[in-house]
């Protein structure tokens, strides 16, 4: 354990780490803390001394104030949790061969460059817009499953999209485009103002059954149209062969 720590506080965390951003991006830094045996925070390592950690204690698991040490005879009585904050994510060891198989492999390195690689990729994709109806729908079945259901546009990009959208370039087109179509679906009366955002008016049922009932009618219409046409096609192809029939016979009788 006492090699584990050593390493991860030769990049002990600030006080204040960001997590988002670009100031995000640029971590590299470990917390360590020291767990009881029922897996509460105890102990805020900040250095690594000759006859064990200095750091703040916590009584309640939450709060590090109280300056201590925990000399190193005592480490077996501890679990040690080491955070790794590296490129906007964190990395939980909560074993000191988790950590060490972690630290040999530098897997966040190529965690993170995996996950930019892929958030680059997603970036490059023409994202389809849905409409209106997809979006009711969507709001209707949520709606089933839980009766408090709140649209957002945000909740629905994350749905549609996964949550790579945030990291888009034309994230704000996105939430512009579906905050305007919750805002029709309002206007429409399919979706109404409740006390935290808009809810499913009972409305919208008759609005999605209407058009089901003429995406029906249309495809209904559309294979009568190809049964014509498929028709006209044989019975021209019919009278083709009649016709080449015919003067076959007549050169013949010649």
């Amino acid at each position: 354990m006492r090699r584990a720590i050593d390493i991860a506080l030769r990049k002990n965390a600030p006080m204040m780490i960001p997590t988002s951003g670009d100031a995000g991006r640029r971590n590299d830094c470990y917390v360590v803390y020291l767990e009881d045996q029922e897996g509460h925070g105890r102990f805020l390592a900040n250095e690594l001394t000759e006859h064990g950690l200095q750091g703040k204690w916590s009584v309640d698991g939450k709060n590090f104030v109280e300056e201590c040490s925990v000399p190193y005879t005592a480490f077996p009585e501890f679990k040690p949790l080491i955070q790794h904050y590296y490129g906007g994510w964190t990395f939980n060891s909560r074993s000191i061969s988790s950590f060490i198989l972690k630290h040999l492999l530098s897997y966040p390195l190529w965690r993170v460059a995996w996950d930019r690689l892929l958030q680059a990729f997603f970036n490059r994709r023409q994202l389809t817009r849905h409409d209106r109806l997809r979006v009711l729908k969507y709001v209707l079945a949520e709606t089933v499953k839980n009766r408090n259901y709140i649209a957002h546009e945000t909740e629905l990009l994350t749905q549609f999209y996964t949550v790579r959208w945030v990291f888009r370039p034309d994230k704000e087109e996105l939430m512009t485009y579906y905050r305007l179509l919750l805002d029709a679906l309002q206007e429409s009366g399919d979706l109404k103002q409740a006390q935290f955002g808009l809810v499913l008016d009972p409305k919208a049922i008759n609005t999605i059954a209407q058009y089901e009932q003429e995406e029906r009618r249309h495809g209904q219409n559309a294979a009568t149209q190809n049964g014509i046409r498929f028709l006209t096609v044989i019975l021209t192809l019919v009278g083709i062969a009649q016709a080449v029939a015919a003067i076959h016979e007549s050169w013949w009788k010649k």
